[in-house]
């Protein structure tokens, strides 16, 4: 059997899942709880270099965390545009990850890795899409 890159593809399609849902709750915790996720920061003062104001940032969060999961299940489908959606993605919330790394050092940059990993599993490994579906064990 030909691999293709199957197992990176999977492996990148589960990562994106995962990294929306990690965005999910941290966007729904700004947005909820913005007073704690201010409180990260000294003396309260909250400078982050897009916006100063977390509960925008949190919705952005959000909003970037649900686009993830609905292009984890594009990818599972063996969807071209899944694909496209999965690495366009991955760069925009290694950006806003870059952008929020003050906030929390640790996990924007464990976020930025796995946005690496996803980038390099769906392009490097990518090949066809379409040929995940076909099945190479006829001899």
């Amino acid at each position: 059997m030909n691999d293709d890159g199957y197992g990176w593809k999977i492996f990148a399609g589960i990562l994106v899942m995962l990294v929306g849902a990690f965005n999910v709750i941290d966007g729904l915790v700004g947005i909820t709880n913005a007073r704690q996720v201010e409180s990260h920061f000294p003396n309260g003062n909250v400078e982050l270099p897009l916006t100063n104001d977390v509960k925008t940032y949190s919705w952005v969060v959000l909003i970037i965390g649900v686009v993830m999961i609905l292009a984890a299940f594009l990818i599972f489908m063996g969807n071209m545009f899944g694909r496209i959606v999965g690495v366009t993605v991955a760069f925009l919330n290694a950006i806003v990850q870059l952008s929020y790394l003050d906030h929390n050092t640790w996990w924007s940059f464990t976020m930025i890795i796995v946005d690496v990993l996803v980038i390099y599993g769906l392009v490097a490994h990518g090949g066809r899409i379409d040929e995940w579906a076909t099945d190479d064990t006829t001899t």
